[in-house]
């Protein structure tokens, strides 16, 4: 009996170890990662969310006709960027930015995993995708 018990609390636990790991997702199930689809756009930072698990970077981006699309900007955790030499004021709102490198969303929708951003200033910030 006491042996059922000892094979019971090694799966429950197995499992309960397991569950995070599978909760976050992979980047390329929401972006295409393929270097022959990245893409770049100069907008404006309209709104910041730095916060975890990963920091959002709204920027506005008028197309060729002149309409303005909101773009979603995932990036890396506040963490990972700020060892990168982010920090919370690095861009702001009304800021005017350069995104490159940027990997498309799969579904079409106006967002994109960050690669790098540089300032109307020259500054470059990267995302540490490669």
């Amino acid at each position: 009996m006491s042996n059922m018990r000892v094979v019971f609390a090694l799966i429950a636990g197995t499992l309960c170890l397991g569950a995070p790991i599978s909760a976050h997702h992979n980047t390329a199930t929401v972006y295409d990662v393929s270097k022959d689809k990245e893409v770049a756009f100069t907008g404006t930072v309209t709104k910041i969310e730095w916060a975890n698990p990963h920091i959002h970077i709204y920027v506005d981006v008028k197309d060729a006709n002149g309409r303005v699309k909101n773009f979603a900007i995932e990036g890396g955790t506040p963490n990972s960027l700020y060892r990168r030499g982010w920090r919370k004021d690095s861009v702001k709102p009304g800021d005017v930015v350069k995104v490159a490198g940027a990997a498309p969303s799969r579904n079409g929708m106006p967002r994109v995993h960050l690669g790098s951003i540089t300032t109307i200033e020259g500054r470059q910030l990267f995302s540490g995708r490669d």
